[in-house]
């Protein structure tokens, strides 16, 4: 366990190295999110940013050479994809915190305010997105390495995109979605826990499919 954790450690002061372009992201989500008067809108690009920051740990680590690190540490491959994944998750959590800090400032200044299941169903969404961008980005930089698969990582918004329309031409889900919320108004609690539990179950089967491929990779 201490490996791992110490694997995460690596990981974070990796990451450190785009404390400056975190900054610039989370102050243009607050911009774009006063322009269009619109919190979520700050939440919700807060946390795709998230997901580019997370995700640059692979850029630090090719542009230094640090993966060679990993191959003469005394450390499994199972062991590197755990502490990986377990930095991915602290990210998402510190993200999904700063996303609902400033969905909740920003509020108090709308004439309208922010509704409760609004927020709640944001911050569930917005983790939920977490978990699935990062956990399609990851398996595709360990199989092809982050400066040749980045442009790739866009994937999970078309995904998205074609599903949505998918779904609304195919089924009857428009008319559905009035139930929906009229369940998560009566229920707003479970808005977050879904998607929290969405984002987490999302981040082990994409932990599992990096293991398989990065066990298979030549360090």
């Amino acid at each position: 366990m201490n490996r791992i954790l110490n694997t995460a450690k690596l990981d974070f002061y990796a990451g450190l190295s785009m404390i400056r372009l975190v900054a610039l992201l989370m102050l243009l989500a607050i911009v774009i999110g006063i322009v269009t008067n619109g919190p979520a809108y700050a939440m919700m690009l807060t946390m795709v940013f998230g997901v580019t920051s997370c995700g640059s740990v692979f850029s630090t680590y090719e542009k230094s050479r640090g993966d060679r690190l990993f191959g003469v540490l005394p450390l499994k491959k199972s062991e590197a994809i755990a502490g990986r994944y377990l930095y991915a998750l602290i990210t998402g959590a510190a993200y999904i915190i700063a996303a609902g800090i400033i969905g909740f400032v920003m509020s108090q200044f709308l004439e309208d305010g922010f509704d409760s299941l609004t927020y709640w169903a944001t911050v569930g969404i917005g983790f939920a997105y977490f978990g699935f961008a990062t956990g399609v980005a990851f398996p595709i930089y360990y199989k092809f390495s982050f400066a040749k698969a980045y442009v790739f990582t866009m994937i999970p918004m078309y995904l998205i995109a074609v599903a949505y329309l998918v779904i609304t031409k195919r089924t009857d889900f428009v008319s559905n979605l009035t139930q929906i919320v009229d369940f998560f108004t009566e229920h707003v609690y479970l808005a977050p826990i879904f998607g929290i539990l969405a984002g987490l179950i999302l981040l082990l089967v994409s932990a599992l499919v990096a293991n398989l491929i990065y066990k298979s990779k030549e360090i």
